[in-house]
């Protein structure tokens, strides 16, 4: 580790273990899976792995208009697409990733490979952490990847669209 935490890599302090959804995923669902895991940021992945956007409890807030839970079944991708997603990369320095994060004032800010493919996301709460002195350790099992979590349907779709469900 180099001598300063301005100088530290962002690899260094960065999470790689993060929840991610597809494109299509229903804001429902993701809001779903937020709320039930407590994450508090989801990066929008497409399905060659590129950071679309990500979700947090404001961008939730600003999509929903009010209406019941129906309202919000409208894929992920046209919440996140509208604004600009920040990103640096592993060997980029803690400063610069706290630059892109109050440059785009957000609380986070996705860290890519050198094909725009997600590794990983460091927020605030990993730059806290680690001017505390917390290293980053990944736990045993750790993911070289983020984790793609997708819901499939247990019933073939023809079940799921009003015909009998076997028995």
């Amino acid at each position: 580790m180099t001598s300063s935490f301005e100088e530290s890599l962002v690899g260094d302090v960065m999470s790689t273990e993060v929840l991610t959804v597809a494109a299509e995923e229903t804001t429902l669902m993701a809001w779903e899976l937020m709320r039930q895991g407590g994450y508090h940021h989801v990066p929008v992945v497409s399905n060659d792995g590129h950071c679309i956007g990500v979700l947090d409890a404001e961008t939730m807030a600003a999509a929903w208009d009010g209406g019941g839970p129906d309202r919000m079944r409208m894929p992920v991708s046209t919440v996140v697409g509208h604004r600009l997603m920040p990103h640096v990369g592993v060997s980029d320095s803690v400063a610069a990733a706290a630059r892109a994060m109050l440059a785009a004032q957000l609380d986070f800010v996705a860290v890519t490979d050198g094909e725009d493919r997600l590794v990983g996301l460091i927020t605030a709460r990993d730059l806290v952490a680690a001017v505390a002195g917390r290293k980053h350790r990944p736990t045993p099992g750790h993911l070289e990847r983020p984790t793609l979590y997708r819901i499939e349907p247990v019933l073939p779709s023809r079940y799921a669209e009003g015909g009998a469900a076997p028995r």
